[in-house]
């Protein structure tokens, strides 16, 4: 029998638990990174886009925020019996695809990644940051949601801002539905998803076996690269786990470097890989990422320019799926896959920016129906 592969991010030493309100999102919007910040991250965006995915200022237009309350709920009396984890496993990964997640992975839920207190931003507006997190869950199932190529080409602008916000919303769809569709099996679940979340979705989809850490400090799939949201359904349903992998992508980070140079902020390392909290791996300078992302409000209010420029975001077409699948085996693999990317797209691509933009100083989009008309000519 093959034994389990073993992550390529090294755990080498304690893992420490991390409190949620040290979170950039976070610190920006209570003031940890001053006041301008502060004013400019929590006012209200000129995209109505991102004021129906993420929850400024009518929180009750953003469906995620609906979803709060549905994260955990009542379990059905008649609890099944569970016989055969790994069928169970099956099913649930075969619900969770129904629902509309691309990728999903089944690990033990590792207490290091669940956060040690509350923190998010919506905890410190209901007063009830602070709270010590208890969750003795056995199992994590991590769910991944890709997000659109060409829409991510705009990085950064207003439709790359919405695709990640759509991604954030789908990824949050599957959560909350494949939870309750375990409590009506009769076994405690509950949903992770952006604006309410008690674990790390990173560290739980490597666990579980979508992919990789890469430098952008991103999970990096074979499917989609960094290319896709993440949520995570923590249960005791008895599950069998899946396996870490090593699909080349640590490998290929360390000679590639293109999102360190091709970030907005430099937040991205040049440099390798430094032990954190325990871990080793590459260490992003988090503030400064944050402080871009809140630098032009006119204009964007995030940056997945690291996303665009990766090689391994590609469509999935036959020569990009040989190229990454190859890259696991071979170094010249992995310069030929990284040669190709800056023939075909640059060293230094450049944001595609043609639709969906706003005036100057205004609220009014030039067209929002434009957003539709050129995607259907794209």
């Amino acid at each position: 029998m093959t034994a389990p592969i073993r992550s390529t991010t090294r755990i080498v030493g304690l893992q420490e638990k991390f409190d949620q309100k040290n979170q950039m999102h976070t610190q920006a919007a209570i003031g940890g990174l001053g006041e301008k910040v502060k004013e400019r991250w929590t006012r209200e965006s000129i995209d109505p886009f991102r004021r129906i995915f993420f929850p400024e200022t009518r929180a009750m237009n953003v469906p995620m925020r609906s979803w709060y309350k549905v994260a955990d709920g009542p379990l059905n009396p008649n609890k099944i019996e569970v016989i055969d984890p790994k069928h169970m496993a099956k099913i649930i990964k075969g619900a969770a695809r129904f629902l509309g997640a691309d990728l999903v992975g089944i690990c033990e839920l590792n207490q290091a990644y669940v956060y040690s207190h509350t923190g998010l931003r919506i905890d410190f507006a209901k007063g009830s940051d602070g709270q010590e997190i208890n969750l003795p869950h056995k199992y994590a199932v991590s769910l991944a949601v890709a997000m659109d190529y060409k829409r991510m080409r705009y990085a950064p602008g207003w439709i790359d801002n919405a695709e990640v916000g759509l991604g954030y919303l789908n990824a949050a769809k599957v959560a909350v539905s494949l939870a309750a569709y375990i409590r009506e099996l009769g076994y405690p679940a509950r949903a992770h998803f952006f604006i309410n979340e008690w674990a790390q979705h990173v560290p739980i989809a490597e666990a579980a076996g979508l992919g990789e850490l890469g430098r952008l400090g991103l999970l990096m799939s074979r499917e989609f690269g960094p290319r896709q949201r993440l949520a995570t359904v923590t249960t005791d349903l008895p599950l069998v786990v899946d396996s870490p992998v090593d699909i080349g992508v640590v490998k290929f980070c360390k000679i590639c470097g293109k999102c360190a140079q091709n970030c907005p902020s430099q937040a991205i390392p040049h440099g390798d890989k430094v032990v954190v909290r325990g871990v080793e791996k590459w260490q992003l300078d988090d503030e400064a990422c944050q402080r871009f992302w809140c630098s032009n409000p006119k204009r964007w209010n995030d940056c997945a320019r690291c996303v665009t420029v990766c090689p391994w975001n590609r469509p999935n077409v036959l020569h990009h799926r040989i190229g990454v699948k190859t890259a696991k085996y071979s170094h010249h693999a992995r310069k030929i896959l990284l040669w190709l990317d800056d023939v075909i797209r640059g060293k230094r691509p450049r944001p595609v920016v043609k639709w969906l933009d706003y005036q100057e100083g205004g609220r009014r989009a030039k067209s929002v129906l434009d957003l539709i008309r050129n995607q259907a000519k794209e």
